[in-house]
């Protein structure tokens, strides 16, 4: 809750010129006013209420999805829940069940081709990604989340987080968010089932949430079945002092078969099937995934914070692929502390943030050739290892009540390497390194609350993966041959809401890059049933967009207009569009071509009628109004579509009971969902689902 207090003198009250009136023409002498800013706390302790309007206080686009979207969903993929965000793309590779997914915000990781690039993934401020950006999707569990904090483009410095996409932070539940005993069930089309049981509860000074989920489904497509088990579990202890310990411990079992991509001709004839080339690959992905996180946030003084992480996972992944057998095992461990320093500065609002991180990746990774899916011959035996050394400051000073002046930067030394122990087809051992400053300055007008009106120039500074180092298909074999990708972010835009009828958040973005990473699938032999993916620095390129999202008030009051009760029921329109324009600049082989793999219009929007009693009733549509193109060349595109979907729900209130339906793709559209961009194969097409419906119930008990 909200807890800012505005303490009054109470002589006030007392003083002779009010009680009993002043002498005429004295000027009345009002006493002083003392305003108390909101007390500090642990940041997973935070209202949705204050967290945003902490994360109001970032100068470029932000977002955050609360713990009501999130229930009302399937709660299964991210894509499930900020759709609706403008500006980020999210679509299912292997269906609406799917965590696997092309992602990219504002044009981040256009090269990701497979899991996840170009953007930072987090859970309660602990980066999920490799120590060299790698990420996957896996580990995440939506329902152990109360609010989804997202922050596009180079605005994540928040957490030290530089990758051009920005960062998606999960807020996970604490003992105080949980009931005593939660359950939710759900199912619907494809044998889909997903099932979650928690508990949670705060005894005096510790704290307690355990939550266990089941997900499985037989897939739309052939060969897309899945089975996946989640444990999350956080413990937290309150000192006497005011500092807070949290120990997080995580484990996620994940069996997934991959149906692969499609031809043209084949997605027509039949986008059920899988790949008809990698039958005999049995193509999946199957891991073992085990994290711990601590943290102590420690209270220095009324206007002082001291705030510790640290972490560590172990991944094991089993990955047959139609040219190889992927096996990895992968460690990460990291750190971080910062201090925050609120006090006045010359009279004036000021928050300094200081930060210093370090993260490392060990990763022993071998090929093997593919046998029916099963391990054959040792094709490659590699240590993969990632090092990053980085410090960021954030000022933030109002200049006067209205205008805050945001500065900082963060300064990052890189280190990759790999050590090659399979020598049969040369020495692939070498290292790289990278160093960088990246400076950010920035400005947020409050023309009136709530409305306001901000701005940046910040620099992003992406490292390639070391899987791109050493992608197979990588010529020469060097670790050096790709160069950092840089870029200069030029952003406005305003948010806010007027009265309780319209809320809004727009934003026009510029991002100028230089050696922006490109893959390209080639063929390693003439003919090959498949591809291996080689990266290469694109020289210039350029990203431009408009974001746009909107929330007006059609209606109130409708029942009792209609001559029903008198009940506070409402009706919304809530749209979501993203233009966006990626482009290469005057390039050698592509000219000014566009870039592929990203609609250049992408339009989300919902009626939503909600009545007191507890119900709800929301159609929606998701409209790609041009195909957009899958090549450089620019000679291949996809499709357009258009979605119809409908969500609806209702809540028993005094037996905290919630039910919710959905009904995707009524129209049973044939639509193109995620994409392989350059594929030498023109196997770039990965199907959406057909037409599906699914149901849950959801109940707590205290």
């Amino acid at each position: 809750m909200n807890q800012s207090k505005l303490i009054v003198s109470l002589s006030l009250l007392f003083s002779p010129a009010v009680v009993f009136g002043q002498e005429e023409g004295k000027p009345v002498q009002l006493p002083p006013v003392v305003v108390q800013a909101e007390p500090e706390a642990p940041e997973r302790t935070y209202s949705e209420d204050r967290a945003r309007k902490e994360l109001n206080r970032t100068p470029g686009g932000v977002a955050l999805i609360g713990s009501q979207p999130i229930r009302q969903s399937r709660g299964t993929a991210l894509h499930d829940v900020i759709d609706f965000v403008p500006g980020v793309m999210v679509r299912p590779r292997f269906g609406n069940v799917s965590d696997e997914s092309q992602i990219s915000i504002r044009g981040s990781g256009l090269r990701n081709n497979f899991h996840l690039r170009g953007l930072t993934l987090l859970i309660d401020g602990f980066p999920l990604n490799n120590a060299d950006g790698f990420g996957d999707f896996e580990s995440l569990e939506l329902l152990a989340a109360k609010r989804i904090e997202l922050y596009k483009g180079a605005n994540a410095l928040r957490f030290g987080v530089n990758t051009l996409g920005g960062a998606i932070n999960l807020v996970t539940r604490v003992g105080e968010d949980t009931g005593l005993f939660e359950m939710r069930s759900s199912g619907g089309s494809f044998g889909f089932m997903k099932h979650q049981v928690a508990t949670g509860q705060a005894y005096g000074p510790f704290d307690l949430y355990v939550g266990l989920t089941h997900t499985e489904q037989d897939g739309y497509r052939e060969h897309s079945q899945l089975l996946r088990r989640r444990a999350y579990t956080s413990f937290g202890y309150r000192l006497s002092g005011g500092t807070r310990l949290r120990l997080d411990l995580n484990y996620v079992r994940s069996d997934q078969d991959l149906p692969g991509a499609l031809t043209r001709a084949e997605f027509k004839r039949n986008p059920k099937q899988r790949n008809p080339d990698a039958i005999q690959a049995d193509e999946a992905r199957n891991l073992d995934y085990y994290r711990a996180a601590a943290s102590m946030w420690m209270p220095l003084s009324d206007t002082q914070v001291l705030e510790w992480y640290t972490y560590t996972s172990f991944q094991y992944l089993d990955h047959p692929l139609s040219f190889a057998v992927i096996q990895d095992d992968t460690y990460n461990w990291g750190t971080e502390l910062r201090y925050t320093f609120a006090a006045p500065l010359l009279g004036r609002a000021n928050r300094l943030t200081v930060g210093f991180q370090y993260a490392g990746t060990r990763q022993i990774e071998q090929f093997f050739r593919n046998i029916r899916g099963n391990h054959g011959a040792q094709i490659r035996d590699q240590t993969n290892k990632a090092t990053n050394f980085a410090g960021y400051v954030n000022e933030e000073f109002n200049l006067t009540d209205t205008l805050a002046l945001i500065a900082g930067g963060q300064l990052l030394y890189a280190g990759r390497s790999v050590s090659d122990h399979f020598l049969q087809d040369g020495d692939s051992s070498g290292s790289a390194s990278f160093f960088n400053f990246s400076p950010k300055v920035g400005f947020v007008w409050t023309v009136a609350p709530p409305m306001q009106v901000y701005g940046n120039v910040s620099r992003a500074y992406e490292v390639p993966l070391l899987l791109e180092l050493t992608a197979p298909g990588q010529l020469g074999k060097s670790i050096r041959q790709l160069r950092a990708q840089r870029a200069w972010q030029f952003e406005i835009g305003t948010r806010g809401a007027w009265e309780n009828r319209l809320r809004w958040d727009i934003a026009l973005y510029d991002i100028e890059l230089w050696n922006e990473l490109q893959n390209v699938n080639i063929q390693p032999f003439p003919n090959a049933p498949f591809t291996i993916p080689r990266f290469r620095n694109i020289e210039r390129s350029r990203h431009t967009g408009v974001e746009v999202g909107t929330d007006i008030l059609l209606a109130q009051d409708l029942s009792s207009r209609l001559g029903g009760p008198g009940r506070a029921d409402t009706l919304w329109l809530r749209t979501a569009y993203t233009w966006s324009r990626f482009v290469f600049v005057d390039d050698k082989q592509f000219g000014d071509n566009d870039l592929p793999g990203a609609p250049e219009h992408f339009i989300r929007g919902e009626v939503r009628y909600e009545h007191p009693l507890g119900l709800w009733f929301a159609p929606n549509v998701e409209i790609v109004p041009t195909g957009y193109f899958v090549t450089s060349e620019n000679t291949v595109r996809t499709n357009p579509y258009t979605l119809v979907n409908v969500h609806l729900g209702y809540t028993v209130r005094p037996w905290n009971l919630e039910f919710f339906f959905e009904a995707r793709n009524l129209a049973d559209k044939q639509y193109i969902s995620a994409v392989i961009v350059d594929s030498a194969t023109g196997r770039f097409i990965q199907p959406g689902d057909g037409r599906a419906f699914y149901a849950g119930i959801h109940y707590r008990w205290r």
